[in-house]
């Protein structure tokens, strides 16, 4: 910590990169005393995220490393004595005990335009739903999941190859600037509570695998494609007992297509891009792997005996 006189405590709860990010960004402040509650994870390493334990322990910033709020937390918690708790990608709900705890009502984060897109999966269904923009709202924590009033909200574009990782980065980055841009309102308490307004929309969950099904629509098979692309599990097909994971494919129509079902190879080229057929055209297969692993001279070979093609 600097040697500036502390104005505010802060407790933060957090993870993944936004965790790393805030911590670094209201450390940098010197006017703000922090405690942090997070953990380092297994996807923090998989996925390229910063855990905010780093810069907790570089900066000696008091820090409870753990999964869950307990008692220890609680009680650690209730000794720092934050003015304000806010919550950023916290997978977990805070309970009360911990809550009640902050002088100002604590807030939360989230990538959703509340009530639209609640819950703990909203990110992969903006490119699922087709949405060309995304929402972040910065609103009062509860006992629900992302149901308190609405302080701020803001909008931001999604870019058409987007994949499900990228967007994802992208939300907490801007969460980040969000958060920071609006610290002092929030600790000065005077952001106008709004209800939320409407059933809104709850998004829980996102299969973890996705065994493509040829028969759905190209537009369809385009976005979940997109969703769970590297370094997600990508999405996969079996050719002639070979696994092909699929990275990127965008929806093509060749002039001489006609409907031939779901999942016939109809072009191989010679580059190793390959067209399959799906309910209503075709997509063009551009980033994939195949395993076992074949040299691009096999692999070609191996979806034109698929497809019985000659391109």
């Amino acid at each position: 910590m600097t040697g500036a006189s502390v104005n505010a405590r802060v407790a933060l709860f957090t993870g993944q990169d936004v965790g790393f990010q805030l911590v670094e960004g209201m450390a940098n402040r010197g006017d703000i005393d922090l405690f942090v509650v997070t953990n380092r994870t297994a996807r923090d390493d998989s996925y390229g995220y910063r855990s905010a334990v780093d810069p907790c322990i570089a900066r000696q910033i008091p820090l409870r490393e753990t999964s869950r709020v307990d008692a220890t937390t609680i009680e650690q918690l209730a000794s720092f004595s934050p003015d304000l708790i806010i919550s950023a990608y916290y997978p977990h709900i805070i309970p009360l005990a911990a809550r009640k705890l902050s002088r100002i009502r604590p807030v939360n984060v989230h990538p959703g335009l509340l009530p639209a897109y609640r819950g703990k999966f909203p990110t992969p269904w903006y490119i699922l739903n087709g949405a060309t923009e995304f929402g972040l709202s910065i609103h009062r924590l509860d006992g629900g999941i992302d149901t308190g009033p609405v302080l701020v909200q803001r909008q931001y574009p999604i870019d058409p190859e987007e994949t499900g990782h990228s967007l994802y980065r992208k939300t907490m980055d801007c969460a980040v600037t969000l958060i920071l841009e609006h610290l002092d309102d929030l600790l000065a308490d005077r952001l106008k509570d709004r209800p939320q307004v409407g059933v809104g929309t709850y998004y829980d969950s996102i299969e973890r695998r996705f065994p493509i099904n040829w028969n759905m629509s190209a537009r369809d098979i385009e976005r979940r494609v997109r969703v769970h692309a590297k370094p997600y599990f990508p999405a996969f097909t079996f050719v002639m007992n070979h696994l092909v994971s699929i990275n990127r494919v965008r929806m093509f129509t060749p002039e001489e297509y006609t409907a031939q079902g779901g999942g016939k190879i109809i072009a191989v080229y010679d580059d190793g891009r390959f067209v399959v057929s799906c309910c209503d055209g075709c997509v063009m297969v551009e980033d994939y792997e195949v395993c076992p692993s074949l040299p691009r001279g096999p692999v070609i070979r191996l979806l034109r005996l698929a497809g019985s093609c000659t391109s």
